[in-house]
């Protein structure tokens, strides 16, 4: 009882921590002023000229269409992106050994899988609206992206080996061109430009691009924490509750 009341109590820990996670995400959009692709320039023009470029880092979100000079392949579906991942997984099954406390051994067959390949890029790319553009560095963001690929390359397996080859899962996701996106982010000398990137003086302030809109993600956070508040709440009871019995009946 003791141990099922210690467990709970962690369960409950586990779901307050993700639940303030999603209240800083609310936090962090709330507190964000909306800018549309000029009025971040205008802001670069009347700070970095004056101040200088490092004096430039406004907290901010904008919203648009994804656009880029230089695009990047996505190496799996050819698609036109700004940033990709790419996993190569073997799945493969073998025969596993046990021993019982009688001495009987059994033999059953386990299905595994391993990373063989995993790579990432990202690329510099612009958020259109109905103003202008304006730059995007996605580097260290949290992306939002979506699947192109997910395929199954089934193998021969080899008869008699103890481990044996299934087959490769090929999966990638991509944020393509043309994607409706929002971003929330810190606005920045982008080297002659205004950039939005992550903040270079609050490293904890959120940094995200999601191809949902912030009407969507700010529903969707509410109810998450409202959720894992009640969770960690009933959770938390239940397990304090057990603990307390199984100490006293100990």
């Amino acid at each position: 009882m003791v141990f099922f009341g210690i467990l709970l109590l962690a369960i409950a820990l586990g779901c307050l921590l993700a639940a303030r996670g999603q209240s800083r995400q609310l936090r962090a959009m709330s507190v964000a002023d909306t800018f549309s692709s000029q009025e971040v320039q205008e802001l670069y023009n009347r700070v970095v000229p004056t101040l200088g470029g490092e004096a430039l880092a406004q907290i901010c979100e904008v919203a648009g269409t994804i656009e880029a000079d230089v695009a990047l392949s996505a190496p799996l579906s050819g698609k036109a992106c700004v940033a990709y991942t790419r996993t190569v997984s073997r799945e493969y099954e073998e025969d596993v050994t046990s021993t019982d406390s009688d001495g009987k051994t059994t033999t059953t067959v386990a299905r595994r899988s391993e990373i063989v390949e995993n790579n990432q890029q990202r690329v510099r790319f612009f958020v259109r609206d109905a103003t202008g553009r304006v730059l995007i560095d996605p580097e260290q963001a949290d992306l939002d992206l979506v699947e192109t690929t997910s395929r199954f390359d089934a193998a021969q397996p080899k008869a008699g080996e103890r481990t044996r080859t299934l087959g490769y899962r090929y999966q990638e996701q991509a944020l393509p061109i043309g994607t409706q996106v929002y971003v929330l982010g810190c606005v920045v000398d982008g080297g002659g430009q205004p950039m939005i990137a992550r903040s270079p003086r609050d490293l904890k302030q959120r940094f995200m691009i999601s191809r949902r809109s912030e009407r969507e993600l700010t529903t969707a956070a509410t109810s998450a924490a409202h959720k894992l508040y009640y969770a960690a709440g009933a959770t938390g009871l239940v397990g304090l509750v057990l603990l307390i019995l199984g100490l006293v009946r100990g």
